[in-house]
């Protein structure tokens, strides 16, 4: 709090700054809580701050979020002092506190003096600036009592009483008193009953304030503190000063229970009449009247808990003025907030003005919201394919909302929107880009059936059929895709997929190699995927097709062959493939008998049909050359067009003592190099 003690502070007596939190917190009414001395370790209770400007070195605000995340429940700001200060950052950091989830509270700096009246004057004067403090987080207001302003006991005492009852009047809360022990004592007198009405916050400063053994000295007329302010010499996170630090007494649900409304008169009244959903936003009607204005107060609205925006109740209803003639007929709201997706909780609140102990609510409903749209216009505009475009909103989402594509009644593909569509963005004020263009391809010549559906978008209960239309599909030349081709000994694979529309069976394809046929297969492979997204085709449209290719670099084309209408057979792309010149081969076997290394395997170059020859190395020293044409059907298996010639089976002789024979395939074409078959250790 302030930093003023009188007469003189103890080592046990705190000095305050003040911090509090200002949210908008309505419709809740808690029961207050009991104050007990709870004989628990003071590290397991609950922390919070309180702040003044001081807390603002060089105009810093405060990260409210900080100071929550650091762990602290509560907050008390500094609101005013005597009857002309107000604290310039109270409105921001109530606010603040608040929207970050702390309890609040705010106080009051007292200025004692004569005659008591100014206690009235004073009290008036903060709960002008406050507010009646009476939302759900919301605290009772504090007397902050470190001054005596020149009076006596008694006239201090009786000064207190008047500024308690006042602001526990016009707020219908018991506020709490914040004073020390030797002040209450010394300069007060130690009156005790003013603790049993009024609860205490009391500051006391020791040297450890964790020992589990120490207890704060408790002035006359209380069983124990509710607040206890044990440093002013905090670090807190959010917070660019040294802060007061304080605990409270018990559970977290006597903190909640000193939260809320108390018992004061001045509430508003009303009703919330209509609520509709429209596409991204929710619009409220009603009205409400507050007892202490004849003028048009504040409805504010909250989305699932959370703040969603606000209107003033100043639209005419003379239906209204009519039921309740006291006031006059400007008491109607009619407005929209903004809403994203979801089924959504909305609840209207009228903000009391003057007296009063809460904001109530004004009702509550339930929205959700199903998607809406059309399917504008379908089309063939190429062979196979069927082109679908319309528009499509969801109130629950400004996003691209899901459209699901229909042929002759099954699902050909799931898309969205993403369009601009400037005459639905103009009738519905919502979106620019609500429309869809689809083209889906692969689909049968012929009459077809489309439909179009808008998929819900969170909270709506169904899904929304947009249209139904006929097309005839074109028919033509097959389309597909060349996906790769792999590279081989003397040939290559090629792999894809291709549909034509006039038929759901295979379609063959011709491969070209540098121009020059080089063979053919059909495009009957199992290939889910494409049956996945082409489902009124069929899976069996996958192609595998082996051919020829010599060593070196070759373009491979590969072309749809045209079934039904199509005047011609399309490329389906051409790639190049790179064939390797050097020979290839593998050491079968390899053993010893006494002086004789013997080695078996097979090579082949793929630059000829003929056999190669393969030099044997011992100990890295080529030892003998043989020709590789022994007959090795397995290899003529794997490489048709080679021919089976081309095993060899030899052996050299050498010293005693272990060796290192190893195979080398002489390349036999015009480029490639010396290809090693690997060695073995005899």
């Amino acid at each position: 709090m302030a930093a003023v003690k009188s007469p003189t502070p103890r080592p046990d007596e705190g000095r305050r700054g003040a911090s509090s939190v200002r949210r908008i917190v309505v419709g809740v009414v808690l029961a207050l809580c009991v104050a007990i001395g709870a004989a628990v370790p003071a590290g397991a209770l609950m922390t919070g701050v309180d702040v003044a400007s001081f807390q603002h070195p060089g105009g810093a605000p405060i990260d409210w979020n900080a100071v929550r995340a650091a762990g602290h429940s509560f907050a008390f700001v500094k609101a005013t002092e005597g009857t002309s200060y107000t604290n310039p950052w109270f409105a921001e950091d109530w606010r603040g506190a608040g929207q970050a989830g702390l309890f609040r509270g705010a106080y009051h700096f007292a200025r004692p003096a004569l005659p008591l009246s100014t206690a009235v004057d004073q009290a008036r004067y903060f709960v002008s600036r406050t507010g009646s403090m009476t939302g759900g987080g919301d605290l009772p207001g504090v007397l902050d009592l470190e001054a005596t302003g020149g009076l006596g006991q008694a006239d201090l005492a009786a000064w207190t009483r008047a500024w308690l009852g006042e602001v526990q009047r016009l707020t219908g809360k018991a506020p709490i008193i914040y004073t020390g022990y030797y002040f209450w004592r010394d300069s007060v007198g130690n009156p005790t009953d003013i603790g049993s009405r009024y609860r205490l916050w009391l500051p006391s400063y020791p040297s450890d304030p964790n020992s589990t053994s120490f207890r704060p000295l408790v002035p006359a007329g209380w069983p124990s503190w509710t607040f206890w302010q044990y440093t002013s010499t905090g670090t807190v996170p959010g917070i660019d000063h040294a802060t007061d630090l304080n605990r409270f007494c018990c559970d977290p649900g006597s903190l909640a229970a000193l939260g809320g409304s108390g018992t004061g008169a001045g509430n508003p009244f009303g009703n919330l009449e209509s609520v509709s959903r429209a596409p991204g936003s929710v619009s409220l009607s009603g009205w409400t009247i507050d007892p202490d204005s004849t003028g048009g107060i504040e409805v504010h609205v909250y989305v699932d808990g959370s703040w969603a925006g606000k209107s003033r109740a100043n639209r005419s209803r003379p239906d209204v003025a009519s039921s309740y003639p006291g006031w006059n007929a400007n008491h109607g709201f009619s407005f929209s907030v903004p809403v994203g997706a979801g089924e959504h909780r909305v609840c209207a609140y009228a903000i009391n003005v003057k007296a009063g102990s809460t904001n109530p609510e004004l009702g509550c409903r339930t929205v959700v919201g199903n998607p809406l749209g059309s399917l504008d216009a379908v089309s063939s505009p190429s062979a196979g394919s069927i082109s679908a475009t319309g528009w499509a909103l969801d109130p629950d989402t400004t996003g691209s909302v899901p459209v699901d594509i229909y042929v002759d009644g099954a699902m050909v593909g799931r898309y969205g929107t993403g369009v601009p569509r400037p005459d639905v963005a103009s009738a519905f004020n919502y979106v620019a880009n609500g429309g869809y263009d689809v083209t889906i391809r692969g689909q049968r010549a012929g009459n077809r059936r489309v439909c179009a559906y808008a998929i819900n978008v969170g909270s709506g209960n169904a899904n929304t059929a947009l249209g139904c239309r006929s097309v005839a599909v074109k028919g033509g030349v097959p389309f597909g895709n060349y996906e790769k081709v792999t590279p081989g000994v003397g040939r290559a694979r090629v792999q894809g997929w291709v549909l034509d529309a006039d038929t759901t069976g295979p379609v063959d394809v011709h491969v070209y190699v540098d121009g020059d046929w080089g063979g053919s297969g059909r495009a009957d492979g199992n290939r889910p995927d494409v049956g996945a997204a082409f489902p009124t085709m069929g899976s069996a449209h996958g192609f595998s097709v082996d051919v020829p290719v010599p060593s070196g670099l070759h373009e491979v084309c590969v072309y749809a062959i045209n079934v039904g209408s199509g005047a011609s057979n399309p490329s389906l792309g051409c790639r190049t493939v790179s064939n390797s010149a050097a020979p290839v081969g593998s050491i079968d076997g390899a053993g010893r008998l006494y002086d004789i290394l013997g080695v078996n395997g097979w090579a082949l170059d793929p630059d000829t049909t003929g056999p190669v020859r393969v030099a044997i190395q011992v100990d890295g020293v080529e030892a003998q050359r043989v020709t590789a044409d022994l007959s090795r059907p397995d290899v003529g298996g794997v490489f048709p067009g080679y021919g089976a010639a081309h095993g060899f089976d030899t052996f050299v002789y050498s010293t005693p003592g272990p060796h290192r024979v190893c195979v080398v395939a002489l390349n036999a074409g015009a480029g490639g190099r010396n290809t090693s078959l690997g060695c073995r250790d005899l």
